[in-house]
């Protein structure tokens, strides 16, 4: 057997090791393959999901850097080195790996998915920094802590402010320009500053420099335009008969005076015959009667005399705008957005942007109504049941994402699907079907146990104890629920045991609004800052049921230890 053979063969007890979740044995066959050949990618990526899997990221980073060394243009190679990244909580370092990487491979699904969640959980981090900041430095100075009292949204006030920092350095400068004291106070309080010497208040005049300066510019810029304004054109006695027809018109419109409105309008271009928008409001007439095919044929007609006429482009846009509103009514979206597209060739405006979205949301949901078929469904979930006890995960995805547009309502699909996607290791994904799951079916306690099995993998033990709890609710002696419950308490109790931090649960953490919530509540504030002055406390604090839930969820979410 040559060297490529037998490493085939390692990889392929490999991946049934990893499929079974045999992770140090999967681990132990991929070196053993990469021993035979140590230039296959593939093998290092492997691997590297393997060392993921034990939670070994600085291995598991080790070798997709060097899987993207071998093979710079396999998008697969930046997903294992950026999920590595992430969890060992690199977020920049992350963020530009998926990034390269759609470089690369622009439509690869996992590097999209991967820099969102990178993106999101590092806007998250920012956020929580910034309210412990602000909440801390309230706290810590009296002086602070009274414009607190005089204005309650202070501190959010203060947290938005540190996250614009955080975001952009540079508008420090600006921020700490401002004549309001109370924010530079702020900012320099939750940056580690000394409040005991404040500065000097800025002159009233220096502060009101660059306003008057703008007010001066806006006056400056208003005259010029009025230097440069046209006058407005002379009209003829026509075209003032054919105006007065048109509001006329327009009246009975909005009276529903169909009839009428057409008289009127028909009277208007008998005394200007120039003007299409008389015809483009014939359109709307029609529309209104459900003639659709009446109010194309008036636009047309606009249309073939904008030459003649000389008609503004913003008219044109106008006559398209109506042909796509009746092409809507009609139900034909693709001419709909034909006519919207020319539009905006003509005039391109956000009205119009906004229209042409809307028609293509349309224009899809059309679609995905039309594709429903409850029989097809089931077909692709059998066939997706079948590759999954095959172990072939990624051929079970893809039957159960058919199966999913075929029937996009039924729960249970979405807790085929997150099953697969657990397998495949993209728990992110897997997380948010089995949420769609019990979104749809409420009483679904497999998606309950789903749900909560997936946070525990997260390790996100708190929303894991409440979706084990719903399920509970629903079945209390479902087994899946049980089992999953007493794994997270065992597990906060070896992580409360061992006084270990672990970086990737804390960021779960303080990324949750609910924890959010909970530190940010005055109350439970005074209760923490007690329980830390004297642990013994939180016996008495866990007798009280308003109090109970919310040190339980800061338990479990690791941020609060008890001895």
């Amino acid at each position: 057997m040559s060297a490529a053979e037998t490493a085939q063969a390692f990889k392929a007890e490999g991946n049934a090791a990893f499929q079974k979740g045999k992770y140090e044995e999967a681990v132990g066959f991929f070196t053993e393959a990469i021993k035979c050949t140590p230039d296959d990618a593939v093998l290092y990526s492997n691997r590297s999901g393997a060392y993921a899997s034990l939670n070994k990221l600085e291995e598991a980073l080790k070798d997709a850097e060097m899987c993207v060394k071998l093979r710079p243009t396999w998008g697969k190679g930046y997903s294992r080195k950026g999920l590595a990244e992430f969890r060992m909580m690199k977020y920049k370092e992350a963020e530009a790996t998926y990034q390269k990487g759609l470089q690369v491979d622009p439509t690869n699904e996992q590097l999209k998915e991967g820099l969102n969640q990178v993106q999101q959980q590092t806007d998250q981090f920012f956020s929580m920094q910034a309210m412990l900041a602000a909440a801390q430095a309230v706290n810590r100075h009296p002086k602070l802590a009274k414009y607190q009292q005089e204005d309650p949204e202070y501190t959010q006030r203060l947290t938005e402010i540190l996250k614009q920092i955080q975001k952009n350095p540079q508008s420090l400068k600006l921020i700490m320009a401002q004549p309001d004291v109370r924010v530079k106070e702020g900012v320099i309080a939750a940056m580690g500053g000394d409040l005991e010497e404040e500065e000097e208040p800025q002159s009233q005049s220096a502060a009101a420099r660059p306003a008057r300066a703008a007010t001066e510019t806006v006056s400056g810029a208003k005259a010029a335009s009025k230097e440069n304004e046209q006058p407005a054109k002379e009209l003829t006695e026509d075209e003032k008969e054919a105006e007065a027809l048109k509001q006329k018109g327009n009246e009975l419109y909005k009276q529903k005076k169909f009839a009428e409105a057409l008289e009127a309008y028909d009277a208007a271009i008998e005394k200007n015959p120039n003007e299409i928008l008389y015809l483009n409001n014939k359109a709307a007439v029609y529309m209104e009667m459900g003639d659709y095919d009446k109010g194309l044929a008036e636009c047309q007609k606009a249309l073939d005399k904008r030459y003649e006429c000389k008609a503004d482009f913003s008219k044109v846009a106008k006559v398209y705008c109506r042909m796509a509103a009746c092409k809507t009514r009609a139900g034909d979206y693709g001419g709909a957005i034909a006519m919207y597209e020319k539009a905006l060739c003509e005039d391109n405006n956000r009205a119009t942007r906004n229209a042409l979205n809307e028609v293509k949301k349309l224009k899809e949901k059309k679609e995905r109504e039309d594709y429903v078929n409850p029989e097809l469904a089931e077909q692709h979930r059998e066939k997706g049941n079948e590759f999954f006890k095959q172990g072939d995960y990624p051929a079970a995805k893809k039957e159960y994402d058919e199966a999913i547009r075929r029937n996009p309502k039924d729960a249970k699909l979405y807790s085929n699907r997150a099953a697969a996607l657990t397998k495949l290791c993209e728990y992110p994904s897997a997380l948010r079907d089995a949420d769609t799951s019990v979104q749809l079916d409420p009483t679904f306690v497999k998606g309950w146990s789903r749900k909560g099995n997936l946070h525990m993998l997260l390790k996100e033990y708190p929303k894991a104890l409440q979706a084990f709890d719903k399920g509970l609710a629903l079945e209390p002696t479902n087994q899946e629920c049980i089992q999953g419950k007493m794994t997270v308490l065992n597990r906060v109790q070896q992580l409360q045991s061992s006084g270990e931090v672990d970086p990737e649960q804390m960021a779960h953490s303080l990324a949750d609004p609910e924890i959010q919530a909970i530190l940010k509540d005055p109350q439970m504030n005074i209760v923490l800052m007690n329980i830390q002055e004297k642990p013994d406390l939180i016996h008495e604090y866990l007798r009280d049921p308003k109090i109970k839930d919310g040190i339980n969820k800061l338990i479990a979410a690791g941020i609060l230890r008890v001895a």
